[in-house]
């Protein structure tokens, strides 16, 4: 193999590798946008939840 093949051996692997991250770096994003919705999700579940504890009980009213 020679130094020209070689050459373009390693500039096509730098290409491929290049793309691989390029899908992956989007693949990240996209994880992060679900993530962050998520998050977003359980506050406001844990904000329904602590609003929910400090309220009072209500109890059934009796039919006498």
């Amino acid at each position: 193999m020679g130094i020209s093949e070689r050459v373009m051996e390693a500039m096509r692997a730098g290409i491929l590798l290049n793309d691989r991250v390029t899908s992956l770096i989007e693949k990240v994003d996209r994880m992060d946008q679900d993530i962050r919705g998520i998050n977003d999700r359980l506050i406001r579940l844990e904000t329904l939840v602590e609003i929910a504890k400090s309220q009072p009980p209500k109890l059934p009213e009796s039919k006498d």
